[in-house]
């Protein structure tokens, strides 16, 4: 952009008035504001700035409040470094130690490696500090990190310097969130030039836990509005701020909210915007969702109000079933709804009784007695304007006639004309007591079994195919002469045809 074109053009010309007369002489030294005011121009890099620092020098001895103030406004490794070299040189020449310029010894600098580490709670940070003198390391050092005791040390952390100048920190694993401001000293604790210092950020894991108040949702009469507090924390108990929460279920369209510093995301819900006796989930990335239920009518709790599953939900028709329902009422508190009366009403059922009222446990028992119709059945239960249901089953009963048919009409007792040699088919199937179809696989293996016994048995109406399944057995016959013959078959409950065998045209 050319505005920016002119700006950065502005700041070299500005540095450069600064630098370029060190060529020719020995720059000005550097006061407070105007180093401040370097630190603080977003068009020089920190290198630039400690360049300036390292050639001009500064007019004052640092103070530790100076030191302080240099850091906030922006101050890295390096620069502390060029500031803390430039006042231990003027002090050694102020004190009339000043040696030619090839023999005066340089200062040691010690600068983090970065000054600024962030880390995520549980980690086990390391810290890199490089102790040189000039551009020379120094080696086989021992430093100390002041302030290390803070993470739960005995005492401050040492490390020794490599050949590199390098000394690296082991520093303990570290579970609360916050920051440490630690202090590079010498091993015997001795201040450095310029007080280096490097800042430990901890921040936050991922979401480990999520905690959901109030426990329930209860509107009273006057209520339109409830609300709902979510509370996310790490592994190790730490607020997660920055975090999205998602509020779904029987609210319409899903809210999403975002943790603040806290930890915590507030929701508004409406009461005419939720079912009574329903749930709500809250969700956050990675964990299970919680479900937080909304009182039912009469302070009931939807949840936990209904019927206890049963062990078998199933019985031929026209009988009981082997266990008996439980229907149980709490409250939204989790006591039981003892002393409230309960109304039963049953489809393709009966149940035993019909009202009834809770006992101290907040339960009653049911008897139920499948109806006639084989398929569904159902058992409904009403308190308090909350209703509930449970389904079951009523499987047919065993076989109490059989039914042949061929092309879809029955042909039990009649007679049916068939040509010789041309094979035709019977279709079997079984009815229960009460007219309901039912299982013929039994009936069918045995006669898959006694197959050779029939074509023995009749030897002018052959028995060309049987095929078995569930609900029907197919019988293929075929007439080997003309006449009329009686077709059985079963055992013991029996169906029969005549057949009335004619020549082929």
């Amino acid at each position: 952009m050319p505005g920016r074109s002119v700006r950065s053009g502005l700041g070299v010309l500005l540095l450069a008035s600064i630098v370029a007369p060190l060529a020719a002489q020995s720059p000005p030294p550097l006061d407070k504001t105007e180093l401040i005011r370097l630190l603080t121009n977003p068009l020089f890099a920190q290198t630039e700035v400690a360049d300036v620092v390292r050639r001009s020098c500064l007019t004052f001895h640092p103070t530790e409040r100076d030191w302080a103030d240099f850091r906030t406004a922006g101050a890295g490794g390096a620069v502390i470094a060029s500031a803390a070299a430039c006042d231990t040189r003027r002090t050694t020449t102020s004190a009339g130690n000043a040696a030619p310029s090839a023999e005066r010894p340089q200062p040691i600098t010690a600068v983090a490696q970065p000054t600024d580490i962030t880390i995520t709670a549980g980690a086990a940070p390391s810290v890199r500090v490089r102790l040189s003198r000039g551009r020379t390391p120094i080696r086989r050092t021992t430093l100390e990190l002041r302030g290390t005791t803070a993470l739960g040390l005995p005492r401050d952390a040492t490390a020794m310097t490599d050949d590199s100048g390098i000394a690296v920190f082991r520093l303990p694993t570290v579970s609360r969130v916050g920051g440490h401001l630690f202090e590079i000293r010498t091993g015997a604790g001795a201040t450095l030039p310029g007080q280096p210092t490097v800042l430990l950020s901890v921040k936050s894991a991922r979401p480990g836990r999520i905690r959901v108040t109030p426990d329930y949702i209860a509107f009273r009469s006057n209520d339109s509005t409830a609300s709902i507090v979510a509370a996310v924390t790490d592994s190790l108990g730490n607020p997660v701020p920055g975090e999205a929460v998602d509020l779904n279920g029987g609210i319409g369209a899903p809210l999403t909210a975002i943790t603040d510093s806290g930890g915590r995301a507030a929701f508004t819900i409406m009461s005419n915007a939720v079912a009574r006796g329903g749930s709500v989930q809250v969700r956050v990335r990675g964990l299970a969702p919680i479900d937080l239920e909304i009182s039912a009518p009469a302070g009931l709790s939807g949840v936990n109000t209904g019927f206890l599953p049963v062990p078998s939900s199933y019985a031929p028709v026209g009988s009981a079933l082997n266990d008996a329902l439980i229907f149980r009422a709490r409250t939204v508190q989790g006591a039981p709804a003892s002393g409230r009366t309960v109304h039963f009403r049953a489809l393709n059922a009966r149940v035993t009784p019909e009202t009834a009222v809770l006992d101290s446990s907040g339960r009653v028992r049911l008897d139920v007695v499948l109806g006639m119709r084989a398929g569904e059945a159902a058992v409904f239960a009403s308190i308090d304007s909350v209703e509930r249901v449970v389904t079951l089953r009523a499987e047919p009963g065993p076989i109490d006639s059989l039914i042949l048919d061929r092309n879809g009409e029955v042909v039990n007792g009649r007679a049916i004309v068939v040509q010789v040699g041309v094979p035709f088919a019977l279709r079997l199937r079984a009815r229960d007591l009460y007219g309901n179809e039912t299982s013929i696989d039994g009936l069918g293996q045995a006669l898959k079994a006694g197959r050779a016994r029939l074509n023995v048995r009749q030897q002018d109406l052959q028995l060309v195919g049987l095929e078995s399944a569930d609900s029907a057995v197919v019988v293929t016959l075929k007439a080997a002469r003309v006449g009329t013959y009686q077709f059985v078959i079963g055992s013991g409950i029996t169906a029969n045809v005549r057949v009335d065998a004619i020549p082929k045209p």
